[in-house]
Parts: structure tokens; C-alpha cells; sequence
């Protein structure tokens, strides 16, 4: 018992010690800065499939960008990204617009507002068998939204050469 009461003195100050160094950090704890990310400079925004074709939509450094089938993207939209296929309301699929038998037309909305999945500007892309053409309509001065879908005639003003 005499000797570890003589060891006591050594035991308080090793505490001691250790409780000052808690507030120290070593070169272990100190926060090292996280490596920089760079921003992905393109990405897909949406994608669909229309008549067997797989459309793809893609955000390059702010623009909207079409990519059909498996080839590059190649086209570039007129609205801005991210940009959106206009759902059917109520509904996750693509709202089709069928012209005639052989062409069909889908809607993408862009140029984003506020809200989310919402832009100032439309475009429809017209699938006629394989081909798909952008329209050189571009619906502009409102609000519209992927999720609300479109009306038919608005569909037709897309088809208009």
C-alpha cells in the first residue's frame, strides 16, 4: 500500500498532463482540406423512349443537349438545362403526341424558373420512323412545367414547317 501511495504524485500528473493535451490536437486530428471536386461538366437530365427510339437528355455547361439512340449527342436544344420531357399529367411517362401514323411528338421543357422541373421555354421533337427533327417552334412567355403536361393544339404548333 506505502508504494502506491508514493506512485500516486506520478498518476495525477500523467492525468493531468493528459487532460491539457486533450484541447491540442496532433498532426493526426487536424482537419486536412477535402480535395476539390470538380463540377460534372455533363450529365443526363432525362431520358425516354419514343417509337423504339431512346431519346436522352443531356445538361452540357448549361445547355440542353439531344442524344438518339446510342450515337453522341449531337443536337442542341434551344432551351436552356436542365431541361425535362413533358410527362403526361398524373402520370411518369413521356405525354406522346401522335400526328399521324409515322410521327409523333414529344415535348422538352427548359430555360428553368423557380420552381422545380419548370421553364420559360418549350420544344418539341418530332419522331417521323427513325428520324427525329427539333421543331423550329419554340413556345416562350409562360411558365411550364414537365409534370402538368400539354394541350393537343399546342403539340400541332410544334409540326409547323
Amino acid at each position: 500500500m506505502a508504494g502506491s501511495l508514493k506512485k500516486m504524485p506520478q498518476v495525477w500528473l500523467v492525468l493531468v498532463l493528459s487532460l491539457s493535451a486533450c484541447g491540442e490536437k496532433t498532426p493526426e486530428q487536424q482537419s486536412l482540406p477535402l480535395p476539390e471536386r470538380p463540377v460534372a461538366s455533363k450529365y443526363i437530365t432525362d431520358q425516354a423512349s419514343v417509337a423504339g427510339i431512346s431519346l436522352v437528355l443531356w445538361d452540357e455547361q448549361g445547355g440542353c443537349r439531344l442524344q438518339v439512340g446510342k450515337a453522341a449527342p449531337e443536337a442542341w436544344l434551344k432551351p436552356t438545362a436542365p431541361c425535362h420531357f413533358v410527362k403526361a399529367p398524373g402520370r411518369q411517362d413521356v405525354q406522346v403526341f401522335q400526328q399521324s401514323k409515322a410521327s409523333r411528338i414529344v415535348a422538352v421543357v427548359g430555360t428553368p424558373t423557380s420552381k422545380p422541373r419548370c421553364g420559360q421555354e418549350v420544344q418539341g421533337l418530332i419522331v417521323e420512323g427513325s428520324a427525329v427533327r427539333l421543331s423550329t417552334y419554340i413556345m416562350q412567355g409562360s411558365v411550364y412545367c414537365a409534370d402538368q403536361g400539354l394541350q393537343n393544339f399546342q403539340y400541332g404548333l410544334f409540326d409547323k414547317r
